[in-house]
């Protein structure tokens, strides 16, 4: 499904019609593949709504730069909030990891300046935020010298061999996301490398990344849950400040946790959205 956001939105209604609607954002270079093994864990009790952000996945790049800034990012993830919440009848939970979990934070935030200024109903219901870029003072600079995440997927897309069909391959490509990258799926590792290899629109979000900080956490009005991963390696818990979240927001530290929770504690993830539904009291 796509709309006017210019988001390619992958729906999964395998819940009831009257299940609450749960929003999943990935983060730079990734699509909504990053969520296929929560998925099996929320999509019983919840309908799924899995975005590609632009250039991303299966959704188109945009010709404006500054349209792939976390604000502007979050712009379009409120108007897709609101227009479905308008025909879902509720406002929906939305999920975010990395530069998704700061998107989801200014969605937010656009929707307590919304409705506190123009009395509009609310869109939007929780954020989770896992392991979210843009809580910090100043933004963390990139080792000169390292290669991008995504210059390392287009040179491991043309070896002649797989790597991640191995163990050893698979820490190779993702030792820095994840706490055990081993054991993560081939399928998941095979499709993660070629997502971040096709994403148009990889330079702009990661030059948007680095150029700024989430500035608006006092207009957040809805219940906020942010999972640090102990073992974060992108985004390390020195690097994520408490004190640039939202005050009321729930600050979780998770061991044996990487920079993509998704991946380490997928079944942890699903019960943290659990969690944050029933406490909007969204039981269905």
């Amino acid at each position: 499904m796509s709309g006017p956001e210019g988001l390619a939105v992958h729906l999964v209604e395998q819940a009831g019609a009257g299940a609450p609607q749960v929003v999943l954002v990935h983060g730079l270079g990734s699509a909504a593949s990053t969520w296929s093994l929560v998925v099996p864990h929320l999509a019983a009790e919840h309908r799924l709504a899995l975005v590609d952000l632009p250039g991303h996945g299966e959704s188109p790049p945009v010709d404006d730069v500054d349209e792939m800034s976390p604000r502007a990012l979050g712009r379009r993830l409120h108007r897709l909030a609101r227009r479905l919440a308008r025909e879902g009848g509720r406002p929906v939970h939305l999920v975010g990891h990395s530069l998704g979990g700061w998107a989801c934070l200014e969605a937010a935030a656009d929707d307590g300046e919304a409705t506190g200024r123009e009395g509009a109903e609310p869109a939007v219901a929780t954020v989770t935020a896992l392991t979210p870029a843009g809580l910090w003072t100043a933004p963390r600079r990139r080792p000169p010298l390292l290669p991008t995440g995504q210059q390392f997927a287009r040179w491991a897309a043309r070896l002649p061999v797989d790597v991640t069909a191995s163990a050893w391959g698979r820490a190779l490509a993702f030792g820095a996301t994840s706490a055990a990258p081993r054991r993560l799926p081939p399928e998941v590792a095979r499709t993660a490398v070629a997502a971040v290899a096709a994403a148009a629109g990889y330079a702009a979000a990661d030059a948007g990344i680095a150029a700024g900080l989430f500035e608006r956490a006092g207009q957040v009005r809805v219940p906020v849950a942010v999972v640090a991963g102990r073992r974060d390696r992108v985004v390390p818990p020195s690097h994520l400040l408490r004190a640039c979240a939202p005050a009321h927001a729930r600050w979780l530290e998770w061991e044996a946790c990487g920079h993509v929770p998704a991946w380490d504690r997928p079944a942890d993830v699903a019960a943290l959205v659990r969690e944050q539904v029933a406490l909007a009291g969204d039981g269905g």
